[in-house]
């Protein structure tokens, strides 16, 4: 189908992972509709959309919607304004679900607590793990990297690299959730992201796990599979509550240092308003 193809064309950027996201939401949008989306109306994509309970969902489908149609230049009114009404309610939904988070959630000390205790049982990877959710607020992605020692060797730019020196590492991040970001008005993204990491535990354990994978042992590997990274993170995580609770608990915790908050915005790469609408649990 020409639509597809040209919507295919348009993402052609992205990464492989996103554009099968893309591909998913395509077929589903257009099972629904039964025609090309671009010969469906405004309406009758509302009206198919109104019937998706999940709001998360339906705005998948939404945007997918407004990507294709302002490809074929139509008008995309009605959509941006359901878009934006949809987003309300999904901030409503979310901050009644952070107030039972609140609740259950362990704080800041714990985590790092758990962590220094990963670190004095020689649990290499996991404390490589639940030190950078902690100090630079990664998403689960972020976490596959390739470690080398020279600068030269990281320069596949569809590949994160962490370059082990004698003291200090250099965290580059290619690829990670919004390096890129094609929405329905334009693209835009954070690009390449570079921490110069100084903590001499991580220095330490990072040369430990460098070690193990020159000799071929298990201590050396971070993901088994990575078709299931999130299985792997969410495991090596204080009580296996995994990445998106840890950043919550992070949120909450510098939620009045503003500095602080501009920092975890440039790490994660998300906005600051963002961050406080949809993960502080204090609200």
């Amino acid at each position: 189908m020409a639509e597809f193809q040209n919507f295919m064309e348009s993402i052609e950027e992205k990464s492989d992972a996103t554009k099968k996201q893309y591909r998913i939401q395509y077929n589903k949008l257009l099972k629904l509709t039964g025609k090309p989306i671009a010969e469906t109306s405004e309406k009758k994509i509302i009206e198919i959309l109104n019937e998706i309970e999940n709001k998360n969902n339906s705005q998948a489908l939404l945007n997918i919607a407004l990507l294709v149609r302002k490809l074929n230049k139509l008008s995309v009114t009605q959509l941006e304004d359901k878009r934006n009404k949809d987003k309300k309610q999904i901030f409503t939904a979310i901050k009644e679900k952070n107030v039972v988070l609140k609740e259950n959630l362990p704080d800041y000390k714990e985590i790092e607590e758990y962590t220094d205790y990963l670190f004095e049982k020689d649990e290499w990877t996991d404390f490589i793990i639940n030190w950078l959710l902690i100090n630079i607020q990664v998403r689960n992605q972020d976490l596959d990297f390739t470690l080398v020692l020279r600068k030269k060797d990281a320069n596949d730019t569809t590949k994160n690299y962490m370059w082990v020196q004698p003291k200090k590492l250099t965290y580059i991040r290619n690829v990670y959730k919004t390096a890129k970001i094609i929405t329905p008005d334009g693209e835009t993204g954070y690009g390449k992201k570079i921490n110069v990491i100084t903590d001499p535990k991580m220095v330490l354990a990072m040369k430990r796990v460098m070690a193990c994978q020159k000799s071929g042992l298990d201590c050396g590997v971070f993901i088994p599979n990575k078709a299931s990274i999130h299985y792997y993170l969410q495991k090596a995580t204080y009580k296996q509550i995994g990445e998106g609770k840890y950043f919550k608990i992070i949120v909450n915790h510098f939620r009045n240092n503003l500095d602080k908050i501009k920092e975890i915005s440039e790490n994660r790469g998300t906005d600051i308003k963002t961050i406080l609408n949809f993960y502080d649990i204090e609200q």
